[in-house]
């Protein structure tokens, strides 16, 4: 049993390409994971079921919005491949050394360009812009360690070192 207690993120930095997009995000919103699913009914089955599709998800986006706007979201709105690393430090606190861990924390999105939204103009506010990027790929690290791995084009799910699609690969 763990006796780490996973609190908060404390902060976080993203590079677009290996250029730090410094102090301009208020905020990341990472993508969704809804399977695609149909719906199964017929003889043996008392009504109806969603029956979702293994390793299949519905269109992925990633929101990423701005203080103010200027340069960042309109570098991110360009429709064209992007790789977007996010760094983080995540606080955690350790029940039996009774003391606070710093654990990195890693997010790689490749995607392309969906829209954004340049904001509101008002005296002494912030502008809330905002880009979205369509989700192709992410890959999400803790100390190291790959917790989510999935690229759309590919066919590469991994969930806490477990290749979910592995079997779909191999029967293709």
């Amino acid at each position: 049993m763990s006796t780490v207690i996973p609190e908060k993120l404390i902060n976080y930095n993203v590079y677009d390409d290996q250029e730090k997009l410094a102090g301009v995000q208020a905020e990341v919103t990472l993508p969704s994971f809804e399977a695609m699913s149909e719906s199964i009914s017929g003889a043996g089955i008392a009504g109806e079921y969603e029956s979702p599709t293994i390793g299949h998800f519905g269109s992925q986006t990633m929101q990423m919005s701005f203080r103010v706007l200027n340069e960042a979201p309109f570098r991110l709105m360009r429709n064209q491949a992007r790789t977007l690393t996010i760094r983080a430090a995540q606080q955690s606190y350790d029940k039996a050394a009774g003391r606070n861990l710093v654990r990195p924390f890693k997010v790689v999105v490749k995607g392309m360009a969906k829209g954004g939204e340049l904001g509101t103009l008002a005296p002494g506010a912030q502008t809330n812009s905002n880009a979205t990027i369509e989700v192709l790929y992410i890959k999400i690290e803790l100390e190291g360690r790959t917790i989510l791995e999935f690229d759309k084009l590919n066919y590469i799910y991994i969930l806490d070192g477990v290749d979910v699609l592995a079997d779909v690969r191999n029967a293709l």
